[in-house]
């Protein structure tokens, strides 16, 4: 009713809304001429158009007795009701007083709040008013004894992985059948967050906001789930070997803070072992970035804040924001004997710690009962007050206990609820690994409050499933609301244990972080359009301009955005890899300097090396020793040393083939975890390897490139690996089978998953013959186009056949014919055909001591690099490598009369200088450790 007031005007018994036509006011003398027919004064422009009185003309009609259509008569009740609405919104001032306006809009839901925006410029601007919004949500916090929380919150990944969707369900399972829910209604995404590596930090909101935590990017995100609304935080730049942090509200200055507590690392001597940093999202612009809290930690409490940041660690709790404070909770075990404090607080309206007493049933100064790392108790917020669940199915009885602190000062608690999970339909909670109680609501129909607990249990492999149910301690009714199911892939981050939390009814802002407006600007965007037209080096020094454009470099986005600017046309790029007197023994020099120059001894390698195709932007570089991870446009590196067993074993291994591509007596390759956007390099090492006795032994290791931890050994191969480098494919690395060893003779190609961590196998194509020790062929896999291609060199007929592997069928490829091209014979020596030109066709291959273009249809090659001659090449053909022509003179094309007048030989038992494919990027990782634990 209220409503209808502020649109509809009171109207007497008798009384008819006026015409829209008004009478025109005589003019008098030196009044201002009035506007032509068809324009609008000032004043009316403000005012919505009214259409003409149909109902008059209808009476007119009527009298006259003409025919009226009931379309007519509908038409003219439709502009009857956009007169009632235009005339209210001229006259709401008039019919109804500021203060009741207010008092109105203030209850209602934040969807009709959006809407109402609409209705013109000063309700848009009142209704986005930071004082409308502290009365909105003084009226939610009113309405709260008597309504329940709007909905359930749960954020799940999406199907690609690289965004985070959030939902919503209601706090009651399935109308149609009563089974639990198996999804909700999707409010939003947020691009950028890693849903399969995403937390939510506040179970309960915090005055309307909700604190998320991305685990993979170390990242935090602020999200209002009624309005929709998401922005990340800025990174922090402090460096900590574990943290937690949690979302506060200041009541004195109506702001939320950003809390993060941290222990130092091992090394910081000089620094404080437990800090604390704010961040204030909508705070002035220069507290806009994390700061020290104002008093920090004193030094007497420095032991028990380490020890809650351990808990809350190890066992994924956050902290719980009550009584305008934020509470840590330690674990007895931290000590050697149990102290009398259980809780670490902080002020957030004055930035300050103090310690609140434990539970009766923690006994001070008695050794804990147990030492392991999880105690079964955690910390929530229930009506308003800190709260502390003690799970007692760990200990052998199938109870929850909720207890509550009374008061601060005397650090009183009371048993407020026990719930017992002994019967048949709380099997779920007891098998469980996690459980959480995140509180409690009531509902419309009945005042009774409902506790609500979460759980997630580990199912089958990589799957997971998220379970929400209802305990009502009245009738010890348990009930299963919501139940999904979902994937998490890579162990290293744990499974993360809370999705959950509450949609709060309230416009509170998340504010925009100042980073994301600046990067949103026109003057951002120019000179993002600039700086992605740079060279990678020119790029990477500019980040030194200013501050905006070194925050603008490195955001993610503008790094896969100069991706796939630098490498929208596919064309392969080559460097050589030579020389250098620096730590790492070589450098990275570019073809078309090399081309004006003829080799020399200064240049060439004294170590073998050999290096993969780029991987998103990085290539591995592998010696007898170390694996070096790299970016060749920027200079980025990073060194894995080798697991050693393959140094001193030297004596049972037989002699290795010696060719271009084969480094000792591991088989390394570098793939790409879409999921998470990191590089892991895969090594396999061989221990023995007999081709008599057909005996071989091996091991596997994985090293996480954006971890510094050290390589994680691995399930070995079901079939023994040759000497060929592996062909990264979509997430895939394949290698081929050494059919010499072990119990099958065929050739099969063993593929490796990343994303499930397992090995697998696929059968070749049906051309390739079974190898036997008369067949001279070698069979091997590469990586042409984005498809895998497996490739059969016979030496006999010099040529290889390439086949390639689409839509699960093989298919031949390429037939390429070597025998007039004696410097790329199969009889002396490996080719491999590194890629095609996408325009003409042609096959970009590869020796070693050699690189050249090879035609299909002429069947000749075209020499680019050679380290037996000075190198010769067209403009034409280096237009091909995407780089501009350093060189001029004619094509030289390999042929029996032109290999005998090769000059210029060099020695060939240097080791020469090695060809590498690169894709222009920024990638890289950094050398700071970062905090994959949680919080």
């Amino acid at each position: 009713l209220a409503l209808r007031a502020l649109f509809l005007p009171r109207l007497g018994k008798n009384e008819t809304f006026p015409a829209t036509r008004r009478p025109t006011p005589r003019r008098r003398r030196g009044d201002a001429k009035p506007p032509a027919e068809g324009t609008l004064s000032p004043q009316d422009a403000i005012r919505p158009r009214l259409p003409i009185d149909l109902d008059w003309a209808l009476k007119m009609r009527r009298s006259r007795g003409e025919d009226i259509m009931p379309g007519e008569v509908s038409e003219s009740r439709r502009r009857r009701r956009g007169e009632h609405m235009a005339t209210a919104r001229d006259d709401c001032g008039a019919s109804l007083p500021y203060e009741m306006i207010i008092e109105v809009l203030q209850w209602l839901p934040v969807k009709s709040v959006f809407r109402f925006k609409a209705v013109c410029r000063s309700w848009a601007a009142l209704l986005s008013s930071d004082e409308f919004r502290r009365l909105h949500m003084s009226a939610a916090k009113a309405a709260k004894r008597r309504a329940p929380p709007a909905k359930l919150l749960y954020i799940s990944p999406t199907a690609t992985f690289d965004s985070t969707a959030v939902y919503s369900c209601s706090f009651s399972p399935s109308s149609s059948s009563g089974c639990p829910r198996d999804h909700g209604d999707l409010l939003f995404t947020i691009d950028g967050a890693r849903g399969n590596y995403v937390e939510v930090v506040t179970p309960a909101p915090c005055h309307g906001l909700t604190l998320l935590y991305d685990a993979l990017d170390t990242a935090y995100y602020i999200c209002n789930a009624a309005t929709r609304a998401a922005t990340r935080l800025p990174p922090s730049t402090s460096v900590a070997c574990s943290s937690s942090a949690g979302l506060g509200f200041d009541a004195l200055t109506d702001e939320h803070k950003v809390v993060r507590l941290m222990n130092g690392m091992f090394y910081q001597k000089d620094l404080d072992s437990v800090r604390c940093e704010v961040y204030t999202p909508g705070g002035p612009f220069m507290d806009r970035c994390w700061r020290p809290a104002a008093r920090g930690v004193p030094s007497s409490l420095h032991k028990f804040a380490r020890a809650a940041v351990r808990n809350a660690s190890v066992n994924k709790l956050s902290p719980v924001f009550a009584n305008g404070c934020l509470h840590w909770l330690m674990r007895p075990s931290s000590f050697i004997t149990t102290p009398s404090v259980a809780i670490v607080s902080f002020s957030v309206a004055e930035e300050t710690f103090t310690c609140l007493r434990s539970p009766p049933f923690w006994v001070p100064g008695t050794p804990p009962t147990s030492r392991c790392s999880s105690s079964g108790e955690q910390l929530v917020e229930i009506d308003d007050q800190l709260c502390l669940v003690r799970n007692r199915i760990p200990h052998g009885s199938n109870t929850l206990e909720i207890w509550k602190l009374l008061d601060y000062s005397s650090g009183d608690w009371l048993l407020d609820h026990r719930i017992n999970l002994s019967g048949h339909l709380a099997t779920n909670l007891r098998q469980s690994q996690i459980l959480r109680v995140i509180g409690s609501f009531c509902s419309y129909r009945s005042p009774r409050k409902k506790i609500i607990i979460t759980t997630s249990m580990h199912k089958i492999f990589d799957k997971y499933q998220k379970m929400v149910h209802t305990y009502d301690p009245r009738s010890e009714a348990l009930e299963t609301i919501l139940s999904i199911t979902e994937t998490h892939s890579t162990p290293q981050y744990g499974c993360p244990s809370s999705r959950f939390s509450f949609v709060q009814e309230t416009l509170a802002p998340v504010h925009t972080a100042d980073e994301e407006i600046a990067l949103s600007s026109d003057l951002a965007k120019a000179t993002r359009e600039v700086l992605l037209r740079l060279p990678a080096k020119s790029a990477i020094q500019s980040k030194f301009v200013c501050k905006r454009w070194f925050r603008l470099i490195e955001s993610k986005n503008f790094i896969q955005s100069y991706f796939q600017h630098k490498n929208i046309g596919k064309r392969p790029k080559v460097m050589l890899v030579v020389k250098s007197t620096g730590r790492l023994g070589f450098s990275f020099a570019p073809l078309n300097k090399c081309l004006q120059e003829a080799p020399s001894h200064s240049t060439l390698l004294d170590t073998k090396v050999v290096c993969s195709k780029p991987c998103h932007g990085l290539n591995l570089v592998s010696t007898d020793t170390n694996d070096y991870l790299c970016n060749p446009c920027t200079g980025f590196h990073r060194a894995y040393s080798n697991l050693g067993p393959n140094l001193h074993l030297r004596s049972r291994m037989p002699k290795t083939e010696e060719h271009a591509f084969t480094v000792g007596n591991k088989n390394v390759g570098l793939t790409f975890n879409p999921l998470t956007r990191e590089h892991v390099i895969v090594e396999i090492f061989y221990h023995q390897k007999d081709f008599e006795s057909r005996q071989y032994d091996m091991s596997c290791a994985l090293h996480w490139c954006n971890t510094p931890n050290a390589a994680q050994q691995h399930s070995v191969p079901p079939l023994p690996v040759n000497d060929m480098p592996p062909a990264y494919v979509e997430g895939m690395l394949y290698w081929m089978n050494e059919p010499r060893l072990g119990q099958s003779c065929e050739w099969t190609i063993v593929s490796f998953n990343l994303a499930t961590s397992t090995f697998d196998v696929v059968r070749c194509p049906l051309w390739f013959a079974r190898w036997s020790s008369r067949n001279r062929c070698r069979a091997f896999v590469v990586e042409l186009e984005g498809v895998l291609c497996a490739v059969l060199a016979d030496p006999v007929a010099d040529k290889l056949d390439v086949w390639k592997l689409e839509h699960g069928q093989w298919g031949r490829a390429y037939t390429i014919h070597l025998e007039a091209c004696p410097g790329y014979s199969l009889k002396t020596s490996v080719v491999v055909p590194l890629a095609v030109d996408p325009d003409h066709g042609r096959i970009l291959l590869n020796t070693g001591r050699k690189i050249g273009l090879y035609d299909p249809v002429e069947q000749t090659i075209q020499n680019l690099y050679s380290l037996d001659q000075v190198p010769v090449a067209s403009s034409a053909h280096l237009k091909f490598l995407d780089m501009p022509s350093t060189s001029s003179g004619d094509s030289l094309t390999c042929s029996e009369e032109e290999s005998v007048a090769e000059t210029n030989r060099m020695d060939s038992n240097l080791i020469p200088s090695v060809p590498m494919l690169y894709e222009e990027s920024l990638a890289c990782y950094s050398f700071v450790r970062k905090a994959n634990c949680l919080w």
